[in-house]
């Protein structure tokens, strides 16, 4: 291949015979450069989440417009594999319908497994051995986020340093849901392929904003690790991470049933004692119940859906701790 040339390709990673006279196809799309670092983009693992597909279609527009106008700027190999869950995206579902399974429990996968089970295991084989891996989620429809890295602290020394990179605003270190074992991350970390899981927005949405936002850390992070050529222009990071964990991690659950109004924005300083919002009834007048921040610090967790039943997550304040340098 000449040094200049840049090929674009889509293909099935994983292509099942359907029921009824039909094939799934886990579709990626790889712009090939030079002979440095391959790196993949990993989104719609849950079918309710939209971020990470706008994502995609905003890294395809500029590599398309750099395979035309700048051909040598891509040193290495992108993968983008927008729709890992395509039958959850078709039917808005956030598991694979039939199965009502999560994908991101079932990595690493089985060749000889179910549908859940072929799709993780294919996953897997086609992104070992990557230099990184970035795995796009957007929050359920009943949370809003601010653009966050998660990482399991298992795998902090190695992928904090990427994640400071990612124009993002908050890194949680933590094993919570989001990085189980069974999970695409935590599968690729283990066996030496760094992966970062991103965080935000609220589901079955898109927030332009943050995925611009995220796009410019993802450039950033390709030229740190060689994948674009030291001469290609991109936008300065404007974001420096706050770092949490679950000792500055302050949840608000519900303490009575009903409809819950924000009176604050989501993403703003807070101090101890202040209102958040409340909780009234639809039958009757008055409030049932007022929910306050226990410290001083950032909202970065606000309830989207209103209807709240007694114990359900309306919103997380983070203490103060610091940002990285």
């Amino acid at each position: 291949m000449p040094e200049s040339s840049l090929s674009i390709t889509t293909s099935c990673i994983l292509s099942l015979e359907m029921p009824y006279s039909e094939r799934l196809c886990i579709r990626r799309t790889v712009y090939r450069g030079g002979n440095g670092p391959r790196v993949a983009i990993v989104a719609g693992i849950h079918g309710d989440e939209l971020e990470g597909l706008y994502v995609c279609q905003l890294l395809a527009d500029w590599l398309e417009r750099m395979a035309r106008e700048n051909p040598a700027g891509l040193t290495g190999t992108v993968e983008l594999y927008p729709a890992m869950n395509p039958l959850g995206l078709d039917t808005l579902t956030r598991a694979i319908p039939v199965f009502d399974t999560d994908l991101n429990r079932n990595f690493p996968g089985s060749p000889s497994g179910d549908l859940p089970k072929r799709i993780a295991h294919a996953a897997i084989g086609n992104l070992s051995g990557a230099a990184l891996v970035i795995d796009i989620h957007a929050s359920n429809i009943y949370l809003r986020e601010i653009p966050q890295v998660r990482i399991n602290t298992d795998f902090a020394d190695r992928l904090v340093p990427l994640a400071q990179r990612l124009n993002l605003d908050l890194i949680w270190l933590h094993g919570a849901m989001t990085v189980l074992e069974a999970t695409v991350a935590h599968s690729l970390n283990s066996v030496g392929t760094p992966c970062l899981v991103v965080e935000m927005g609220v589901g079955m949405r898109i927030t332009p904003d943050y995925c611009r936002q995220l796009m410019t850390g993802i450039l950033t992070l390709w030229k740190d690790l060689g994948v674009l050529a030291p001469d290609v222009e991109l936008p300065s990071l404007n974001h420096l991470p706050l770092i949490a964990d679950d000792s500055n991690v302050h949840y608000l659950n519900a303490p009575t049933s009903g409809l819950f109004v924000p009176v604050i924005e989501h993403w703003t300083d807070v101090r101890k004692g202040q209102l958040l919002g409340n909780i009234v009834s639809p039958l009757q007048g008055g409030i049932l119940a007022e929910v306050r921040s226990p410290v001083d610090g950032i909202l970065f967790t606000l309830r989207e859906y209103p209807l709240v039943y007694e114990g359900s997550l309306m919103a997380r304040v983070m203490a103060r701790k610091g940002r990285l340098a």
